[in-house]
This record gives structure tokens, sequence and C-alpha cells, in this order.
């Protein structure tokens, strides 16, 4: 695999590197200011647009010698907050800047909403990035990771970042050391050390999120060799996956991230596609289900879908005729709630899909 150095060396807009870890702690931080700190022995040009050191005297310890650009202020109230000032940033033009918490909400009236917004921005002036991440704040995995923790992850970014990133780094250390650099104050205040050993960072949610962590890392590093071995030929660039998406689907978010996942995986162009009756217009449905069609519609743009509403009675034939016109290999589909009774009965729109849609590989997802 190619160093970072190489890679920026090759490319004309910016490069983007992301270093990954499973929970705060695992030491993001200083990986980023100690490989800022090898670079810029080696000549390069390295600024800290915002780097977060979390008062460690260790990380603070490698903001030593490299140039800082001054935060934007922000006055709210009676409080001051500071933002990274991206139009200072992209006029200095160096040849790297370090943005820490790539997930961070930027405080109202910031230039972006989000920071990784910031972020590709930046990279579109041709600066290379190098930023962190903890796994629980991608899209498609935050509720699993709610669910299992027990922890509102409210601080999300699109899975589609990821696909932007030109190299992720994982931070890995054992569990055991971590809990370590938790019980001595590494992390958290002393306040909050008992609670957060028992609750986020017990074994339990440490195991799952490392998971998590390494399966994430090791699919995009294979997506980067593909991509390399191909060199992103016409066949993978052309080819599509759809969602099929109806008015009321069971479990519409989780269909939504499992299909968009998978066109992250193959590198495609991904279409959320929704196919609306006269009976399921605006006049004729009523405003709480629209308000539920709209919140997946908003769902599927934040993961990088393209949300294609077409209007048509036989859906199974107007699913057909917009795969073939765009190219779509792969169809996803959530499962019936009709029993296969009932399904033979009412006649299935998959199995009708399946029959006409000659070379598109459909994926029926069980998204209870």
């Amino acid at each position: 695999m190619r160093s970072f150095e190489e890679i920026i060396k090759s490319k004309n807009k910016g490069s983007l590197k992301i270093i990954l870890g499973y929970a705060a702690g695992v030491g993001k931080t200083f990986s980023m200011l100690s490989e800022a700190q090898n670079l810029k022995k080696r000549g390069f040009d390295i600024v800290i647009g915002y780097v977060e050191p979390h008062n460690r005297a260790d990380t603070t310890s490698l903001l030593e010698g490299l140039e800082k650009i001054p935060l934007k202020s922000f006055q709210i109230a009676n409080q001051i907050f500071h933002e990274m000032d991206v139009e200072e940033v992209i006029q200095r033009k160096p040849e790297i800047v370090l943005v820490d918490e790539l997930a961070h909400t930027n405080i109202n009236g910031s230039r972006n909403e989000k920071r990784y917004l910031d972020v590709l921005e930046i990279l579109d002036s041709g600066i290379n990035v190098i930023s962190t991440l903890n796994i629980q704040h991608l899209e498609s995995i935050a509720d699993r990771v709610s669910a299992a923790t027990k922890v509102r992850i409210l601080e999300r970014i699109p899975d589609k970042v990821l696909q932007v990133a030109h190299q992720i780094i994982m931070i890995d250390i054992s569990m055991e050391d971590l809990r370590e650099r938790l019980r001595s104050g590494k992390i958290y205040e002393k306040s909050k050390i008992d609670s957060a050993l028992t609750n986020f960072f017990s074994y339990d949610n440490l195991t799952f999120l490392r998971e998590i962590c390494l399966r994430e890392a090791a699919g995009n590093l294979f997506q980067k060799m593909q991509e390399s071995i191909q060199d992103k030929n016409k066949f993978n660039a052309e080819e599509a996956v759809m969602i099929a998406l109806s008015s009321d689907p069971t479990n519409a978010p989780n269909l939504i991230r499992k299909g968009t996942k998978m066109a992250a995986r193959l590198s495609s162009r991904v279409f959320v596609v929704y196919v609306q009756k006269k009976a399921e217009d605006s006049v004729h449905i009523d405003s709480q289900l629209q308000r539920k069609i709209q919140k997946n519609f908003d769902l599927a743009v934040r993961l990088g879908a393209e949300v294609v509403i077409l209007q048509g009675e036989k859906i199974s034939d107007t699913l057909v005729n917009f795969a073939i016109e765009n190219k779509v290999y792969h169809a996803v589909f959530g499962k019936s709630r009709l029993s296969p009774i009932k399904e033979r009965i009412r006649g299935s729109i998959i199995l009708e899909f399946i029959h006409d849609a000659v070379g598109v590989d459909v994926h029926i997802v069980n998204v209870e």
C-alpha cells in the first residue's frame, strides 16, 4: 500500500487521510500529530486547522513547532465558541492541514454545518487533509451502535466521506490498555471514569465497536486495492445499485443503510427509487406518512444516494425500465410483510422484477 506521502505527490486535487478509531482515547490525535511532525521534518508545508489535544500532556507536546491557523470566534449569548477558519486555511494554502474530529457539528453561523463539509471544501481547493474519526459516527452504523451501547450518537457523517478518503488507517490498541488509559484519567475527567467503565467502555461494547472498526478498515483497504488493480475501469464506474422503496416499508432506514453500504463496497452509484401510484400522491396520502417518506429520502441523500420518484401503477414494470435505463446491476428489496399464500394471491413485485429484469442481481434484505 502506498504511503500518504506518495499519494500526495501523485494527485492534483487534495487527498484525504482518515485516522480511524473504535473509541475515544485510542490515540487518533496523537498519531495524527506524530505523522505531522515527521512530514514537517521531510519538508512538507503543514499547518493545524483544528486540533483538540484533550489536555493530554503527551499529545500537547506534539503541537510544538507546528503552525496553527487562528480559529474563528463566535459569540452565542454570553459564551464564545471557536471553529476552524476554512477561508483562512484556503487562503494560506499549505500542502497539508490537520483537522481533528471529522464528525463535529459546527456552531450556528459557521460557513458549513458540519466539519466534514469544511474538509471537502478544503480538498476541492487542492489542499491535502489528515483527519480523525471514531467509527460510531458513521451514519450507516450509528443506530446499531446506539442500540448496542445504549448511548445516543448525535454527530454523524455520511459513509460516502470514507469513499472520498485516499487512505484510512485504524489505530488499534487492546481493550485493557484503553480501559487503563481511562482509569488513569487520560480520556475523561475523574468524575466520569466509573460511569464510562461501566457503560460505554464496558468489554462488551468495546468488543462490538472494535470488530465493526476492523471490518470497516479492512473493507476500505480491499476497495482501494480493487480500484488500483482495475484502475476504476468503465464497467465498475457504470455499475449501479437500486434500492426499491415502498411508501411504507417495514424498516426503511435499515434497508437504505444496507443498500448504500453495498454500493460503497462496489464503488457504485446508488439510487433510492420510489414508485408512486396515483393513490399515493400528496392529495390522497396522509400527512404523517408523507413526513415518514420524506424522512427516508433525507436519510438516503445523507448516505450518498440519488432519490428518484417515479409515477406508475405497475410498480415492477416501472422498476425494470429504470434498471435498464440506468445500468442497474444490483436491486435491493426489503422482505415482504405478506405471507407466501397472500403473495401468490396478490402477486409479488419482487418475483415479477426477477423474471423481467434479466442480468440484474436481486438482493432481498430482512430489515426487521
